[in-house]
């Protein structure tokens, strides 16, 4: 009788921990760092303008949230005559697509028009970002 007892305890604490999320909010504000882009010094800017909830929920019930972002790259080079230069208002959103389900990522933004991802820390705070730019990416560390 205690091994069915145990049995059907160890199954029900195995079914009732999928997915742990903890409703990590990414913090408004701004950073910049320094990049090389193409052998020019660049400025890599980032900048969360709002955040909020979207009001909807993944398959296991989790809410996402979504974060307006401007995003600004911008080097010059005037001897090779060489320009960078990406400024971008973006949404982003903490709901992933996996196959025909709906998943949160705490610590994972995107958005997959632009093909651009934020990824935070634990307290909220930006980590990196990587976005398109010509034919290669491009990776901000903050």
């Amino acid at each position: 009788m205690k091994t069915l007892l145990l049995a059907t305890l160890s199954m029900i604490s195995l079914g009732s921990s999928a997915q742990e999320i903890q409703g990590t909010l990414m913090l408004k504000g701004s950073l910049k760092t320094k990049i090389t882009v193409n052998n020019v010094k660049s400025v890599c800017r980032l900048k969360i303008e709002k955040v909020r909830n979207l009001m909807q929920e993944d398959s296991m019930g989790n809410p996402g949230y979504q974060a307006r972002i401007k995003l600004n790259l911008d080097g010059n080079d005037v001897e090779k005559n060489i320009k960078v230069k990406v400024d971008k208002d973006i949404i982003v959103t903490n709901m992933h697509f996996e196959g025909n389900l709906r998943k949160v990522k705490d610590f994972d933004y995107l958005n997959t028009t632009e093909k651009v991802t934020v990824k935070i820390d634990e307290e909220g705070r930006i980590l990196s970002t990587t976005f398109p730019y010509q034919s290669q990416t491009i990776t901000c560390k903050f």
